[in-house]
C-alpha cells in the first residue's frame, strides 16, 4: 500500500465540475481516503491493477488490400487512365497504453500504380507512414501525428497531402453548450531534397469555439494563422516568407424540410519582398438545401469575394450563384440540372467578365442488370469587356457500362467493359474566328483481380 497527497477537496471538485475524471480503469485502481481535509489517493496494487500498469501486449497488425477500379466516365483521354487501377497496401496496429485515456498507433501506407508516366517512381516516393498518439477522457479528445507521405502516393485517408513531412496536433473539449478546438500543424514539403526544387515550411494554428442551444442555430468563431517560409535548398538561404491570419464566423441551422449555412471569412496575407503591401480578402457565403418533395432536391447557394490592396491600387470582386437540382424519377433514375453565374471585376484593369455555366445530367442504373448509362450536356458563355470575342462552349457525352460477372463468371473484383463518346465544340461570335471542335470515342476492357 503506497499513498500520496495529491490534491484538496475544492480543487477536487472542481475538476470533477469541468469533467476531467474519466471513467478509464486507472481510476477504479485506486482507493481514496480523507486525512484533515485533504484528498489522497492510495494506490491497490491487486490482479486486476496490475495488468493496467503492465507492459502493452501489442494486438495483430491489420492487414488490407484494395485494388482501384477503372473507369472512364469522368475522364477525358486515355492517358488520364495511368492515374487509375492502381493497388494500395495498408498496414495499421493500435496498442492501448492508459487504457482509453492514451493509446498509439502506426499506419502504413504503399500504393503500386498500374501504369505511371514518372520515369523516378521510387519505392521512397510510394510510400506514405504515420506515428499517432491519441486518447480520451470524460469530454476531452486529443490526438498528434507526424508523418511522411510520397510524392506518389495518391490521395488516401488520414494522411496529409503528397509530399509532406510533419505532424500536427488536433485537442477538443466538449463542454456544455461550447466547444473549444485547437489544431496546430507543422509541415514541410520537397521531402526528397530535391537541390531543384523550393521547398516550403508551413506552420499554422487553427483556434475556433463551436456554441451550441437548445432549438437554436448552432455558432461557429475561429482565428487561424499561417505562416509559409520558401527556401532555396540550392544555397540555404530563405527566398520569402509569407503570414496570414484569418478570421471566420459560420451560423448554421437544420429543420425537417432542409439545412442553411451562412459562412464569412477575413484574411490578411503579406510578404517580406519589396513591401508589397497587405492583401485583404472578405469572402461570404449562403447555402442551403431543401428538400421540398420526396424526389425533388434543391441547393441554391450565392455570395461574393472580395480582394483588396491599397498599396498596389488592387481591388477586385467577384460574384456567384449557384442552383443545383436532383429529381429523382425512381430508384433507377435521375436528372440533376444545375446552373451556375460568375461575375468577376477589376477596378485596375476596369474589365469585367462574366462566366454563364448550365449543365444537364441523367443516369440510369438498374440494379439487376447491371446497366449503368450516363448522359450529360453542358453549355458554357464566357464574356469580357476587354475582348471582342465571346466563346460559347458545347459539351456533351455518353457513357455505358455493363457488368459481365454474370458472362464471364471469374472470382474478379471489377469485369466490365465500357463505352464513351464524348464531343466538345467551342462557337466565337467574331465569324473571322475559328471554331474548335473535338470528338472521342474510348472502349474500355477491365478485368482486375
Amino acid at each position: 500500500m503506497m499513498s500520496h497527497v495529491v490534491l484538496a477537496q475544492d480543487i477536487e471538485l472542481l475538476v470533477a465540475r469541468l469533467g476531467l475524471h474519466t471513467s478509464s480503469q486507472s481510476m477504479r485502481c485506486q482507493t481514496q481516503v480523507s486525512t484533515r481535509g485533504i484528498s489522497a489517493f492510495s494506490t491497490n496494487h491487486s490482479s486486476q491493477c496490475a495488468r493496467f500498469f503492465d507492459d502493452p501486449t501489442p494486438e495483430r497488425i491489420n492487414l488490407s488490400r484494395k485494388h482501384e477500379r477503372f473507369s472512364i466516365q469522368n475522364i477525358r483521354n486515355i492517358s488520364s487512365l495511368g492515374h487509375q487501377g492502381s493497388r494500395l497496401f495498408q498496414a495499421a496496429n493500435t496498442i492501448p497504453l492508459i487504457s482509453d485515456a492514451l493509446s498509439a498507433g502506426i499506419e502504413m501506407v504503399y500504393r503500386d500504380p498500374f501504369l505511371s508516366a514518372n520515369s523516378t517512381l521510387t519505392p521512397n516516393t510510394q510510400l506514405g507512414t504515420q506515428v499517432v498518439l491519441k486518447g480520451s477522457m470524460k469530454r476531452m479528445t486529443y490526438r498528434a501525428v507526424y508523418g511522411y507521405t510520397g510524392q506518389d502516393i495518391g490521395r488516401t485517408l488520414s494522411f496529409a497531402p503528397n509530399d509532406q513531412l510533419g505532424g500536427k496536433l488536433l485537442w477538443e473539449w466538449q463542454l456544455p453548450f461550447v466547444t473549444p478546438k485547437v489544431e496546430l500543424s507543422r509541415f514541410s514539403n520537397n521531402v526528397d531534397h530535391d537541390p531543384t526544387r523550393q521547398q516550403m515550411i508551413s506552420t499554422r494554428q487553427q483556434y475556433s469555439l463551436d456554441w451550441t442551444l437548445p432549438n437554436l442555430p448552432s455558432f461557429t468563431l475561429g482565428y487561424g494563422r499561417e505562416q509559409k517560409d520558401i527556401l532555396s535548398l540550392s544555397d540555404e538561404s530563405r527566398s520569402r516568407t509569407t503570414l496570414r491570419e484569418t478570421v471566420t464566423t459560420k451560423i448554421a441551422f437544420e429543420r425537417s424540410r432542409g439545412k442553411g449555412e451562412w459562412a464569412s471569412r477575413l484574411s490578411s496575407s503579406q510578404n517580406d519582398i519589396h513591401d508589397q503591401g497587405i492583401l485583404e480578402e472578405l469572402h461570404s457565403t449562403l447555402k442551403g438545401t431543401l428538400n421540398l418533395y420526396a424526389p425533388l432536391k434543391i441547393s441554391p447557394s450565392f455570395g461574393f469575394t472580395r480582394k483588396n490592396n491599397a498599396k498596389q491600387d488592387f481591388a477586385q470582386i467577384r460574384r456567384f450563384a449557384n442552383l443545383e437540382t436532383i429529381v429523382r424519377l425512381s430508384t433507377e433514375q435521375t436528372i440533376q440540372p444545375s446552373f451556375e453565374w460568375n461575375r468577376m471585376s477589376r477596378r485596375n484593369q476596369g474589365s469585367i467578365s462574366n462566366i454563364l455555366l448550365s449543365k444537364l445530367r441523367y443516369s440510369y442504373e438498374p440494379s439487376t442488370h447491371g446497366y449503368h448509362i450516363s448522359i450529360m450536356g453542358q453549355y458554357v458563355l464566357n464574356q469580357t469587356t476587354q475582348q471582342t470575342s465571346n466563346p460559347q462552349t458545347y459539351d456533351m457525352s455518353v457513357f455505358i457500362q455493363k457488368d459481365l460477372h454474370d458472362l464471364f463468371n471469374l472470382p474478379h473484383q471489377q469485369q466490365t467493359v465500357s463505352l464513351k463518346f464524348t464531343h466538345n465544340q467551342q462557337v466565337n461570335t467574331v465569324p473571322s474566328k475559328t471554331h474548335k471542335k473535338n470528338s472521342t470515342a474510348m472502349l474500355l476492357v477491365s478485368i482486375i483481380p
